[in-house]
């Protein structure tokens, strides 16, 4: 996604999830680290989390990424770290499964312990906190189910504040957390077959 000479777009985790995604050019590409010059002055922490987002045959996909080191010699230019899968930037790919009816599966993120899950995938899943997470980081989570509970970090890729003063979160589980990731992915056909059952008796 990122190969040298593409145009891409940087977003950095701010305090007031406002998505400014910063120009820049790939200068520099290989399967573990990249670099990009960018075309105004950006000042990420080094060893910060941010999200890479690049246009490929008229889509947008993005990539995690750890924020190495200031290129020397050019202007406004970063090395990066891969650090997450290459995903869609515009939507999750595969079905979702509600579960927010039930209260069939909590959240617990950071002090917040009993978050409401409205869906889950076998990639991410969304949720409602009162607690104010930076678009594009990286957190511990855990996710509870009556049989299935996952442990691991996942990417904050959406986030919308609610009429109630809540905010809804869309999760993505990094695809080289593979524990989380199968965890996630028997939690999703666990409530797959659960909505299934439920359909059924209602029928």
């Amino acid at each position: 996604m990122l190969a040298v000479g593409k145009s891409m777009f940087l977003l950095i985790p701010s305090a007031s999830n406002a998505r400014y995604l910063y120009p820049g050019k790939v200068i520099q590409s290989n399967s573990a680290t990249f670099s990009a010059q960018f075309e105004d002055p950006i000042s990420p922490q080094i060893a910060s989390d941010v999200t890479a987002l690049c246009e490929v045959n008229g889509k947008f996909f993005q990539e995690g990424a750890v924020v190495l080191d200031v290129v020397k010699g050019l202007e406004n230019c970063f090395a990066f770290a891969r650090s997450g899968e290459i995903v869609s930037a515009e939507s999750r790919q595969t079905y979702r499964v509600s579960v927010a009816a039930n209260d069939d599966v909590t959240l617990v993120v950071g002090r917040d312990a009993s978050c409401p899950v409205l869906d889950v995938s076998p990639e991410g899943f969304a949720a409602v906190t009162a607690k104010q997470l930076n678009l594009g980081s990286v957190v511990p989570i855990t996710l509870i189910g009556d049989v299935h509970t996952v442990h691991g970090t996942a990417r904050i890729q959406t986030v919308r504040e609610r009429r109630d003063g809540k905010f809804r979160y869309g999760f993505l589980v990094p695809r080289n957390d593979l524990q989380a990731r199968k965890a996630l992915q028997q939690l999703s056909a666990a409530m797959q077959r659960r909505q299934l059952k439920r359909i059924r008796g209602a029928a």
